[in-house]
């Protein structure tokens, strides 16, 4: 991992090259211990879910394993749409244009649905504008912001790093998901 020193409004920053990563270069703050291995997080994931996307058929795209689970095109919008909710919460105005359609407890898309809903082009350039954001405001934030309250009501969550925590846990959750389904279609995994 290459590592380079830069200057960035008066904060020490480290840009952490990620080889392959399809989103770019990650920039942390030295000086917030908190924020940054929480944007690591979400720069990984970025190479997990579009790898996960890559090499499938549209109605890959759509199937899901069983009646009671998501398709890996939900799913993908679905860590987008997430992720610029919390780029929200952190004060950043951003809109997928997607309105509810990925929110959790959505019904499912029917085949006759999916035109609803964006490509998988969509999903993807939509991550690559909110991740880089979602990054270098993470770097952004300051020490005595990230122990305010929470602002939203989540499981053991008491500070804002609290809810940067469960969110990056939550792409995580997702990430994996992709991985699993994709591989069950017939694919090879993703890490390993």
């Amino acid at each position: 991992m290459k590592t380079e020193q830069t200057m960035s409004v008066g904060t020490k920053q480290d840009e952490v090259t990620i080889p392959n990563n399809p989103v770019g270069s990650v920039r942390t703050a030295m000086t917030n211990l908190v924020a940054a291995p929480i944007a690591m997080i979400f720069s990984f994931n970025d190479d997990l879910v579009l790898r996960a996307l890559e090499g499938l058929t549209q109605d890959e795209l759509w199937k899901a394993p069983t009646d009671r689970n998501n398709s890996m095109l939900w799913v993908a919008g679905h860590v987008v749409q997430t992720r610029a909710m919390v780029l929200q919460l952190l004060g950043e105005p951003v809109d997928t244009g997607w309105g509810k359609l990925f929110d959790r407890g959505a019904p499912a898309p029917t085949i006759g649905e999916v035109n609803r809903y964006p490509s998988r082009k969509d999903i993807e350039r939509e991550m690559r504008d909110v991740s880089p954001r979602l990054r270098a405001k993470l770097a952004s934030l300051s020490d005595e912001y990230l122990a305010g309250p929470a602002r939203m009501q989540l499981p053991g969550t008491k500070t804002v790093a609290d809810e940067l925590a469960f969110f990056a846990l939550h792409d995580s959750y997702h990430a994996g998901q992709l991985a699993y389904i994709r591989k069950g279609l017939g694919y090879p995994g993703l890490a390993g």
